[in-house]
């Protein structure tokens, strides 16, 4: 049982560190919109399952399952995505679904840490995992989403009418645009007629499947 323990302990630590990496390229990324801090592992409740067993890295207890179908169960799929998102970088970059679901779930935190709350961070979050990895969630508002999605590649700038989703964090294009695009789901929040008037379904956006 001390080995089963001490390798869920190290899977969970490995996946932690994948975890706080990727949050420091959010954080980075989105720092014109305000500092988002630092990763806390404690809100994404990280942990491991093996069979009933749930293993929290904050608490390092194990602690039993009564149900596949409850809350305590969740966390092994983020554990899941981080490190097959990690496993797969060297070949396929973000362009993952792992990567999908890792992104939609940092950048939620993120956005509620600088403001946006509910369905908008959570159509935030969408958006900005869609411009990363190429794949689509169908969390929140998928009007905002496609909305954020047009806004980080405009055909006429960004891309030239492709998009391309290898760009870096750290790019001063990539940290505007994403200022400018918090600004309007800020602005959305306050004002629920001009979400109204402005998320409206114009075109359908076709994303690259990798």
């Amino acid at each position: 049982m001390l080995d089963e323990y001490e390798k869920a302990r190290e899977f969970l630590e490995s996946a932690v560190t994948v975890a706080r990496r990727e949050w420091e390229n959010i954080r980075k990324s989105l720092e014109l919109c305000g500092d988002a801090g630092e990763f806390d592992k404690d809100e994404f409740m990280i942990g491991s399952i093996d069979e009933d067993v749930i293993i929290r890295q904050s608490l390092l207890q194990p602690t039993k399952s009564v149900s596949v179908y409850s809350t305590t169960f969740y966390p092994i799929y983020f554990v899941r995505n981080l490190m097959r998102m990690d496993g797969k970088m060297p070949e396929k970059g973000y362009k993952t679904v792992e990567a999908l679901y890792t992104y939609v779930e940092l950048v939620d935190k993120a956005a509620k840490r600088l403001g946006l709350k509910g369905t908008f961070s959570m159509s935030f979050a969408s958006g900005y995992a869609y411009c990363r990895t190429g794949w689509l969630s169908e969390k929140a508002n998928p009007e905002a989403r496609d909305l954020f999605f047009n806004m980080f590649f405009p055909r006429d700038l960004f891309c030239r009418g492709r998009s391309d989703y290898d760009w870096e964090f750290h790019w001063s294009s990539v940290q505007e645009r994403l200022k400018k695009i918090f600004d309007r789901f800020t602005a959305w929040q306050g004002d629920e007629g001009m979400f109204r008037k402005e998320v409206r379904r114009k075109s359908k956006v076709i994303p690259m499947m990798v």
